[in-house]
Parts: structure tokens; C-alpha cells; sequence
């Protein structure tokens, strides 16, 4: 089974690739790399949710093969979702599975202030209050945090000019799974998940913050085997 996992925001494919080990074999990774970051820094990246989900269907729907499953934590959460809607209308067939982290469900307004366009500064300020999600290594080195503000700004605009359009529920189970400290996103938000599916259905928190993806990896990582490949059954 093929896991298709989608990086949060200003995160890369690189970010799953220890999970390679763990999953295997029954699971192999195959972690999405938008333009904008590692090998694909020199191209723009997506401000606009439909020009995304345009180049996901050219360039990685055709790759597909049943059976396989979609992760994605905070903004790749929403994008794994609105991915699978709209295999819905494609001839390839749709994921066996999806799981969602760190997300809240996409029909719920978004009712924290917009950040995209403020000054980098304040920009920095809004992501340590919210996230907890820039390395102090970056943030000691202006030349690179120049490079990770820029995808970062890029994919926050993306997060906020996304809208929910209404359309008939996913066929897939699906998992959410949250941090029970995570500021942003709430246990209790998990479960309003629920109604984007008519198969099966999971929530789970695990220890840590918004970041709980790398604090309790190896839990993460165990309840999406266990969840992808019980699809299976």
C-alpha cells in the first residue's frame, strides 16, 4: 500500500522520509513535494487552491494505484481533503483511506485573524504565538529564514484563500488526529471531521502541541499504519 503524505506549511517532502522505515514494508511513503521548497525552490508556490488541485490532478493522479492512502498535517490535512473531493470526479479511483493532523474540518469558518500579508516581523511573531513552528536555527540565520519565510507566507495566503464549497461526502474511513496542547486545533474539533465521510470513522489525540507529528512520531506513525491498512479489510 502506498501512504501519499503532504507537508504542512513551509515543510517539504523531506519531512516524511523517516517515516519510510517504520511503515515499512506493508507501507511504502511517497511524500508530495510542492514547488517552492528543496529541489523545487527555484518555482513559485501555490497561492490558489484550484491552480493546486490542477497540477495534483495532472502530475500525481496519474501515478495512483489502488490500494493507497492520503496524510496530511495542518495545511497538507486540507489539501489531502480537497484532493480526495476531487478524485471524486476523475477516473482515477479514490484513496483507500484518508487520515487529517493538526486541521480542523474545512467547512468550519476560519475565525482566527488573517496573517499572509503582514510584515515579516510581525509575521514571525503571529507563527511563535500560533504554531510554535520555527526552528531557533532558522531563526538565527536571516539568510535562510528569508528562504522559509517566503514559502511560508506563500503557503499561509493558500491556507487562507481556501473555500469550502459543499459536495457529497468522501466513501473513505477517515482519521483525524490532533496534539491535546495544540492551541489551535482542539480535541473536541477533531470530531467534526465526522460528517465528511460516510465510511468509517476515528478521532485520536496524541501528546504535544500543534507539532505533536514530531514529538510522538512513533505513535503517529503506528496509528497510521494500523488505520490505512485496516481500510484494507
Amino acid at each position: 500500500m502506498r501512504l501519499y503524505a503532504f507537508p504542512y506549511a513551509g515543510g517539504g517532502a523531506s519531512v516524511y522520509f523517516p517515516w519510510a522505515a517504520p511503515l515499512g514494508p506493508e507501507i511504502e511513503v511517497w511524500a508530495v513535494r510542492l514547488p517552492g521548497r528543496e529541489t523545487r525552490l527555484r518555482e513559485p508556490a501555490f497561492t490558489s487552491f484550484p491552480a493546486l488541485l490542477a497540477a495534483l490532478a495532472m502530475e500525481v493522479a496519474p501515478k495512483l494505484r489502488p490500494p493507497y492512502a492520503f496524510f496530511g498535517h495542518s495545511l497538507g490535512a486540507i489539501v489531502a481533503f480537497a484532493f480526495a473531493r476531487a478524485l471524486q470526479h476523475h477516473p482515477t479511483p479514490g484513496p483507500s483511506a484518508l487520515v487529517v493532523s493538526g486541521a480542523r474540518s474545512p467547512d468550519l469558518p476560519n475565525s482566527a485573524p488573517l496573517i499572509g500579508d503582514l510584515p515579516d516581523a510581525a509575521l514571525i511573531a503571529e507563527l511563535r504565538d500560533r504554531y510554535n513552528g520555527i526552528p531557533p536555527a532558522v531563526l538565527a540565520h536571516p539568510e535562510l529564514l528569508d528562504l522559509v519565510l517566503g514559502v511560508l507566507r506563500a503557503d499561509i495566503r493558500l491556507y487562507e484563500n481556501y473555500r469550502h464549497i459543499p459536495a457529497p461526502p468522501l466513501s473513505c474511513p477517515l482519521a483525524a488526529f490532533g496534539g491535546v496542547q495544540d492551541p489551535i486545533v482542539s480535541v473536541d474539533d477533531l470530531a467534526r471531521w465526522q460528517p465528511n465521510t460516510t465510511g468509517a470513522f476515528q478521532a485520536q489525540g496524541f501528546d504535544g502541541d500543534h507539532f505533536f507529528v514530531h514529538r510522538d512520531s512513533a505513535a503517529v506513525i503506528n496509528a497510521i499504519k494500523r488505520f490505512s491498512l485496516s481500510s484494507l479489510s
